[in-house]
């Protein structure tokens, strides 16, 4: 039987002050972990004309990211490149004799686990219907981001990844031991340790829109290291573009609207703002 330690009361308070909290005694192997780095390291070690040009052990020619081909400014340029890989993929994943969809599938399976019971545990704090997180792995829209933060010249204002929230339910993140991740508190930028036992959890949009504005998704960024890549893996739990997210109480800070809605919305303003403006355009 896995063993996974947690302190509700202090789950919950950090869901509300800070948007983010670390997770130990979680259950899942150390050799998960190390296997999944193996894979990404591979993905990320092919030549960038395979990257952008090839379909990779079955993935989705628009997979991989790059850097952010829009950015107008420094200040919105990201000194990375990530494969996004929703979970309806792994499925299609060709069989090429190596352990790339082996290692994926377990690893979401195990990552699904564990956040099942977070969802869980912090949706009944704020009365969110369970219906939102009845199958965290049949939710085919969540998907996996593998990264890579390229070192950064020396007094570089480049980020690795620029500051933004996440408009998923929650984000889990597995990291390497390099640090970089910060979270924005009180106008501060916040350094976020990495922990080599830890999971870290950042709350979403949508679960900041379930629990009424009880929950912080809060900003984040990646300051790419000096000298030395950095490697992670993050978890976005997502709901299917037609659920609606509505919080089940009065008074309602936001009004009901729908996941495609909401992301249509975001798109729309990153184009024309360079920022996505977030919740403040469902408020009630």
């Amino acid at each position: 039987m896995y063993i996974f330690v947690v302190v509700v009361k202090q789950m919950v308070a950090a869901a509300k002050e800070w948007g983010f909290f670390q997770i130990v005694n979680h259950g899942i192997p150390k050799e998960v972990f190390e296997m999944m780095l193996v894979e990404e390291k591979k993905l990320f070690d092919r030549p960038f004309s395979s990257k952008v040009g090839e379909s990779i052990s079955g993935l989705s020619k628009n997979s991989y990211r790059w850097g952010n081909p829009n950015a107008s400014s420094p200040a919105q340029y990201s000194f990375s490149e990530a494969f996004h890989i929703t979970l309806s993929e792994i499925t299609k994943f060709s069989d090429d004799r190596n352990n790339f969809r082996t290692t994926v599938d377990l690893y979401v399976q195990e990552i699904a686990r564990v956040t099942q019971l977070i969802c869980e545990v912090l949706g009944k704090q704020v009365n969110v219907n369970s219906k939102y997180f009845e199958n965290i792995y049949e939710l085919k829209n969540s998907f996996l981001r593998l990264n890579k933060y390229h070192p950064r010249v020396f007094g570089s204002e480049v980020f690795g990844l620029v500051p933004h929230t996440d408009t998923s339910f929650l984000t889990i993140l597995f990291q390497d031991q390099i640090g970089g991740l910060e979270l924005k508190k009180n106008e501060q930028w916040i350094s976020v340790k990495p922990c080599s036992e830890a999971l870290t959890v950042n709350i979403g949009d949508m679960f900041q829109a379930l629990s009424n504005g009880v929950y912080q998704s809060v900003r984040h960024r990646v300051i790419s290291p000096v000298n030395m890549e950095r490697l992670s893996i993050a978890f976005f739990v997502c709901p299917n573009l037609e659920t609606e997210i509505e919080y089940f109480g009065h008074p309602k800070k936001y009004r009901r609207f729908s996941f495609r809605e909401y992301k249509e919305q975001s798109e729309r303003d990153v184009k024309e703002t360079g920022d996505k403006v977030g919740l403040s355009r469902f408020l009630n």
